[in-house]
């Protein structure tokens, strides 16, 4: 393969990836690592640090597995751009109190390329994939403060040139309050990916975020991103609940702006709940680039005993009141009550009962 084809291999490989495309100097490897996974971190405009303490942590913030709630695998499938596919699957498992491991493999790759030589002659059919695959760990330290660590393997091949490279994520999450959430993470911090040897660093990156939950309904996340390229940029995401099963979100992000329209920032999406498993879809657009459309599984085993319970009662409510056969002395009553107002205090009889009494 001559150099001019390898030359375009790599511009294709390059051009398709936001940051690299659309707001750094050129002279990053791996800028996949700055795609955003999962339907539901994307479609919040990646502002996702501050609340990734699910399967998602692998990629986002490994100190939120010091707060995962039980073993969730997620999974993806993303259309990128110029027909090239992104995939991701994760596992994480709590091994202790406050203590949880996962893994996670995050791969991007072509189809068959047509090749050509210099004079546009056909010279065969050639594929490139970009692959990181990760082992992760985190622990609370206290109540409020959780830790973690993750180290990751990045391979890259174009044409027939491979490279590889190591890096590690840092990452803190601290929960202020019931409703503040605070993060601080450190990543792709490692060695070079090298090809025909040119050195390229890895997308290294300082995040600062903060996620906020006013209450049930609504979760608003933003974070600061400062990278190695020296480019500074920022991401916000909102989350409105209308109903438990349904999650409304949108987000904007300023580094996919750069050189493109102001629209290329904008993310949006929903996020289906059935039985505490969640069906996600994202519609990222790139501008001139094209759409990016995501779709995701979030799986979670142990589901959390009041949720099932809630879950169970609610199905109770809906057949007796269509029945309207329900009565104080049914054995539904009771958990119908607490269901409908889990902090109602008991009425008190009136003192003229008691007098009768």
């Amino acid at each position: 393969m001559d150099t001019w084809t390898l030359a375009k291999y790599l511009l294709v490989a390059g051009i398709l990836l936001p940051c690299q495309a659309l707001g750094s100097s050129g002279t990053e490897g791996g800028s996949f690592l700055d795609i955003p996974v999962g339907a539901g971190p994307a479609a919040l405009g990646s502002a996702y640090t501050a609340l990734a303490n699910d399967a998602y942590a692998p990629v986002y913030n490994p100190a939120g597995l010091g707060f995962l709630s039980g073993t969730q695998i997620a999974a993806q499938h993303l259309s990128y751009l110029e027909s090239i596919d992104y995939e991701f699957l994760s596992f994480v498992h709590p091994v202790g109190n406050g203590k949880a491991f996962g893994v996670s493999a995050q791969y991007m790759g072509t189809g068959a390329i047509a090749g050509t030589d210099t004079t546009g002659n056909p010279d065969g059919s050639y594929s490139d994939h970009y692959g990181a695959y990760s082992a992760v760990y985190g622990q609370k330290i206290t109540d409020k403060l959780s830790l973690g660590l993750t180290g990751k393997w990045i391979n890259a091949q174009l044409a027939n040139v491979s490279a590889n490279a190591y890096a590690a994520d840092i990452g803190s999450l601290y929960q202020a309050t019931e409703k503040l959430k605070l993060a601080l993470t450190a990543t792709n911090l490692g060695t070079k990916l090298t090809f025909t040897g040119q050195d390229d660093t890895l997308p290294e990156a300082v995040h600062l975020a903060a996620a906020y939950q006013p209450d049930k309904h609504w979760n608003l996340a933003a974070e600061g991103v400062y990278s190695e390229t020296g480019l500074v940029s920022g991401r916000v995401g909102l989350e409105w609940s209308p109903l438990p099963m349904i999650n409304i979100r949108t987000g904007y992000r300023t580094d996919t702006i750069q050189d493109a329209s102001a629209i290329a920032g904008l993310t949006v999406g929903l996020g289906l709940k059935i039985y505490g498993q969640e069906f996600a879809y994202a519609w990222l657009p790139y501008g001139d680039l094209g759409d990016a459309q995501y779709f995701s599984l979030l799986i979670r085993f142990g589901q959390d005993k009041d949720e099932k319970t809630n879950l169970i009662q609610s199905q109770t409510i809906k057949t007796h009141r269509s029945a309207n056969a329900i009565q104080p002395d049914d054995p539904d009553y009771q958990p119908l009550m607490q269901l409908l107002s889990d902090e109602r205090e008991p009425i008190a009889e009136s003192p003229v009962k008691e007098e009768l009494r």
